[in-house]
């Protein structure tokens, strides 16, 4: 997924195994379903579209195609 120069190879890799490294991520996520009855799939997709508003932000190339 990332370049091996990256400081953060290694947590980026396995991400989509362990999640995020700060709890108040999963405290928030578990908020969101467990108190506001969110499914994850509308939970992700907050964070997805965050995610591709930040790239667009940095990156004119964005979205490609």
């Amino acid at each position: 997924m990332t370049p091996s120069d990256h400081p953060d190879n290694h947590e980026l890799d396995d991400w989509p195994l362990y999640g995020p490294k700060d709890p108040e991520i999963y405290w928030l996520v578990g908020q969101l379903a467990q108190k506001h009855g969110m499914r994850l799939h509308e939970i992700e997709a907050i964070m997805l579209a965050a995610l591709r508003r930040k790239m667009a932000e940095l990156d004119d190339s964005y979205p490609p195609g």
